[in-house]
């Protein structure tokens, strides 16, 4: 079942999602309307709400109660937001593609190179990713999410799947010249609006095997990355089992798990974001996430 988040009359919600979310005629299913309360139980039509309540319990009570056509509204009469627009964590991990790691020439780690994201870098498809001005060299970075749906502490690998309730699209931006200034992750890769992430969040059920995706982005229109979750050095189970090790992970939380070759710098010329381009991340079955860039205000110093 794919699941969005959006507002209509001022009012963020969960819905289910008919269609792939790029169509003119695509529906969605109001979770919050009086005709869908039974298929609930009780649970409140929110995004997170749902995940803590159990996702694969609501994805079955949603189908035998069926999608009610007196809560469906068509996905022009609504704003998308991200699917879950206020995840517990976000969990990034760098240089996590064999591809990219021969483009770089690097060896690969003896384990997830770990950095967090703030959950206020969080946004939805369609929705504008503001590059401060003169912040200099930015990246887009095209990225399988994975969901946390249940409590995992210490888990093994064997049982890490058993843990992740959905899989989305996310780009992790990254401002690789402040990065590089820092010498580390956490200013460069936390400005607002540098988490695009959507457009809908898959059930597990919906997704066969995360590690047999295509990964691709278009900047503009022209291919610059393009890859599967195969290349991946860690899988999603090995990050769910490693994170786990260092410390519980919650429901809500979400795993960025690392881009494909194809990174901005690693074009002739760099491909660096500029304001008026417009950024399209695609993962096979998880839909279509654009973003147009544009420019904001300098950062505080």
């Amino acid at each position: 079942m794919k699941f969005v988040s959006f507002s209509e009359q001022g009012f963020v919600r969960a819905g289910v999602l008919l269609g792939n979310g790029a169509g003119g005629n695509d529906q969605i299913v109001d979770l919050a309307h009086p005709s869908m309360r039974a298929a609930l139980r009780g649970t409140a039509p929110q995004m997170l709400a749902l995940i803590e309540a159990g996702l694969p319990g609501a994805v079955e009570s949603i189908r035998v109660h069926g999608l009610a056509e007196a809560a469906k509204l068509p996905i022009t009469s609504v704003t998308l937001t991200a699917p879950l627009p206020e995840p517990r964590r976000i969990f990034g991990i760098a240089h996590n593609y064999r591809d990219a790691l021969a483009e770089r020439g690097m060896p690969p780690p003896d384990k997830p190179v770990l950095f967090m994201k703030a959950p206020r870098t969080i946004t939805g498809t369609g929705q504008p990713v503001v590059l401060p001005a003169g912040i200099g060299s930015v990246t887009y970075e095209a990225e399988l999410a994975a969901v946390i749906g249940t409590r995992a502490e210490c888990i093994g690998k064997d049982r890490a799947l058993d843990h992740v309730v959905a899989y989305g699209c996310f780009n992790d931006i990254s401002a690789s010249a402040i990065i590089k200034a820092d010498g580390h992750f956490d200013r460069g890769k936390n400005f607002a609006t540098f988490g695009p992430f959507g457009p809908y969040l898959a059930s597990r059920d919906e997704v066969k095997d995360p590690h047999a995706l295509a990964v691709s982005l278009k900047v503009d229109g022209r291919v610059l990355q393009s890859g599967s979750t195969r290349d991946m050095l860690f899988d999603v189970a090995d990050l769910v089992s490693y994170l786990s090790g260092l410390q519980a992970l919650e429901p809500g939380d979400i795993i960025a798990t690392g881009t494909p070759a194809g990174v901005a710098a690693l074009h002739k010329p760099p491909a660096w974001l500029k304001p008026g381009s417009t950024v399209e991340v695609e993962v096979e079955s998880l839909g279509r996430l654009r973003n147009p860039i544009i420019e904001g205000p300098a950062p505080d110093a």
